[in-house]
């Protein structure tokens, strides 16, 4: 499964694109924001990516939990959003 690092500066429409190409290859991402900007772009990247599912049919579920790293000998918490695809379920017809 990718693990895709997200900055206050990444762009939400690409972030959105790479979602749909990792999921389309893999059916789930992760994606990892360090601070509250960070966050947002993740979160609105999320938002849009369910859009280009639409049309198969399928959405977009997102389970968020905290995570902690050491970048630079400093402890740091990060929000990862584990991102995978929902299809609809077949309806089953009683007989």
């Amino acid at each position: 499964m990718d693990v895709i690092k997200v900055s206050s500066v990444t762009g939400a429409g690409e972030l959105a694109n790479v979602i749909f190409k990792s999921m389309s290859r893999e059916g789930k991402v992760q994606l990892r924001a360090i601070g509250a900007a960070a966050i947002n772009q993740a979160v609105k990247a999320i938002a849009i990516s369910r859009i280009n599912f639409v049309p198969y049919g399928a959405d977009v579920i997102c389970a968020p939990w905290f995570s902690e790293f050491y970048i630079d000998n400093k402890l740091k918490t990060a929000i990862t959003f584990c991102v995978e695809l929902r299809w609809p379920e077949k309806a089953v017809s009683a007989a």
